[in-house]
């Protein structure tokens, strides 16, 4: 396949990937799996692949040259689908018959790793592949992280199916049940219902569709964890892509997309059933059509930006924080015109700008003027949480300022066992421990050495971010001010915010990178600035930086993929045992 072909159709490619996934392994329980099963998804995905490469010339008009791909496309779908046929006799053994998620990693790892070794005998590594595999990688980790773990482990707010107790899994039921009709009562009466209806409506046609193709209804509700991973995987091209516009080259644009693509704070949300993933999907592609809107300021650009907008906020209120930020971008395009004195152009952008809030306006606030017309509830509601556990008794001042290294001798969130009870009381702190292990203690059950490492990975990369942050900031650079001003500013803006999050609702559920993650990847594009910046200056210091900059990425991305195959492997070896 074309690496030109990929780049130029990312989101359509990570669309075939993410339903290959979802044909090959969600549809089925995996012990009920065939050899026929795996190949007709193969096919699929063979199918897709010479569509994708070679959709306008016939066979019989294909050069010499591409007569080769074709052999390579075809020798690649033959070795898989013996690859597949041998997995499945190894699942049926009574070995790994109770236990077998192995056989889709193993393929997948073994795909990647293939051509990996290709491009490397060829030698036909550069920027695009290198950048392909990476993503390639991320996205069968995501997909073996999800079907290692236990469904709805360690996650918040999901109360369940089948029980009647509200939740986000509640929510999807009911419109399940409901065939998509929006809850006709007050949605504080129930638990989470308060929230927009996107992600649940879109939950609910995935079950939908899956009972009436046959799919028993409790593996269906089990596979409503594949549409985050998608989420997950557009929103790391959308990383890429923000890169690119950024002009990030080499080292740079490698950097930035590796922090995204194998951050565990990823990893962890992309599992997450709630709407968090798909609000962050969207605030991604937010940034990325507003950097494009500036670049080529044209009315498709910023009626996309207005589309993923208003979409996002039928996701999550929370992605009204990018507003101001994409508002500094219109108002200084609307400025620089009338220091220009281009009357022409500052009535185009002006009528743009219109648009933009014709279609991004009834999108943003349907959810919440109906609920207010209809039961009063207040804009920007959030119900209060009164979990005596989880509360945070210290003192604001205290939860600020306080960063005394004791508080880095146990690297999770939360500590409950042997009588011993601990809360993570700083927002700062809590950031950057639940950025590597999310809560932890249960998700690594078999000790605390690995969120020692996770968390100073993690710590290493954010404290290379933000002195790279300031570094770029205040460079003479003033070809990308604007782009400066507006990571700058939605930095400000989603730090300020979780910090008043924390502080207005003093529990542990509220201390969590899910409430901030667009900060993962505004950190991740000022190393990748910072590195465009570094690049020709032969300064020691410089030098040292760039090569300290990549090792701490390297070793980043290394822990990351390391931690989550481990325990993957560690869940799946117990229940082989």
């Amino acid at each position: 396949m074309s690496i030109n072909k990929i780049e130029k159709q990312p989101f359509l490619f990570t669309f075939f990937l993410w339903i290959f996934f979802f044909l090959s392994f969600a549809c089925f329980k995996i012990d009920r799996v065939t050899s026929v099963s795996y190949l007709a998804a193969m096919l699929f995905f063979g199918v897709f692949a010479y569509l994708f490469a070679e959709r306008k010339e016939k066979i019989r008009k294909v050069p010499r040259e591409k007569q080769k791909k074709l052999l390579y496309m075809l020798g690649g779908v033959v070795y898989a689908g013996i690859m597949m046929y041998t997995f499945d006799h190894v699942r049926s053994s009574s070995a790994i018959r109770s236990r077998n998620d192995a056989v889709p990693f193993l393929f997948l790892t073994a795909a990647v790793i293939g051509y990996s070794v290709y491009l490397t005998i060829r030698k036909k590594w550069c920027e695009k592949r290198i950048i392909l595999v990476i993503m390639l990688t991320s996205s069968i980790i995501h997909l073996f992280f999800l079907m290692t773990s236990k469904f709805n482990l360690a996650q918040w707010d999901m109360g369940g199916f089948f029980v009647d107790r509200g939740g986000h899994d509640g929510y999807i039921e009911y419109l399940y049940n409901n065939n998509f009709i929006l809850p006709q009562f007050d949605p504080r009466l129930k638990w989470q219902y308060y929230h927009p209806p996107l992600h649940y409506l879109i939950e609910a046609f995935l079950l939908k569709l899956q009972t009436l193709c046959g799919v028993d209804i409790k593996i269906a509700v089990n596979n409503i964890q594949f549409p985050p991973v998608l989420y997950t995987m557009i929103s790391t091209v959308c990383a890429y892509l923000i890169s690119k516009e950024l002009g990030l080259k080499k080292a740079a644009v490698i950097c930035s997309s590796a922090i995204v693509a194998f951050s565990p704070a990823f990893m962890f949300v992309g599992e997450f059933c709630n709407n968090d993933m798909l609000a962050l999907m969207f605030t991604f592609l937010c940034i990325l059509y507003t950097l494009r809107w500036y670049k080529n300021p044209t009315a498709k650009n910023i009626l996309k930006t207005a589309l993923f907008f208003g979409l996002g906020m039928l996701s999550k209120m929370s992605v009204a924080l990018i507003a101001p930020p994409i508002a500094l971008v219109f108002l200084y395009s609307l400025i620089k015109q009338i220091i220009l004195k281009d009357k022409k152009t500052f009535r185009r952008y002006f009528c743009q700008m219109c648009a933009f809030l014709g279609l991004a306006a009834p999108l943003s606030l349907y959810w919440y003027v109906r609920n207010f017309i209809r039961f009063g509830v207040p804009f920007g509601y959030v119900p209060e949480s009164v979990v005596e556990e989880q509360y945070i008794p210290q003192s604001v001042v205290q939860r600020i300022f306080d960063f005394d290294p004791k508080l880095f001798t146990y690297p999770y969130l939360y500590q409950m066992e042997y009588g011993d009870t601990f809360n993570e009381y700083n927002p700062m702190i809590a950031l950057l421990k639940t950025s590597a292990s999310d809560t932890g203690l249960i998700r690594f059950q078999f000790g605390t050495w690995m969120g020692y490492i996770t968390l100073w990975s993690v710590i290493t990369v954010a404290l290379i971010a933000f002195v790279m942050m300031i570094y770029v900031i205040f460079s003479r650079d003033r070809s990308v001010i604007i782009y400066k001003a507006f990571f700058a500013s939605a930095y400000l803006i989603y730090l300020i915010s979780y910090e008043y999050f924390c502080i207005k609702y003093p529990y542990v559920c509220t201390e969590q990178v899910r409430y901030a993650m667009p900060l993962i990847l505004i950190g991740a594009l000022f190393i990748g600035l910072g590195l465009k910046e570094m690049f020709g200056r032969k300064s020691k210091i410089f030098v040292f930086s760039r090569y300290f900059t990549g090792l701490s990425v390297i070793i980043f991305s290394s822990v990351s993929v390391f931690v989550f195959i481990y325990y993957g492997v560690y869940i799946t070896l117990s229940f082989m045992l």
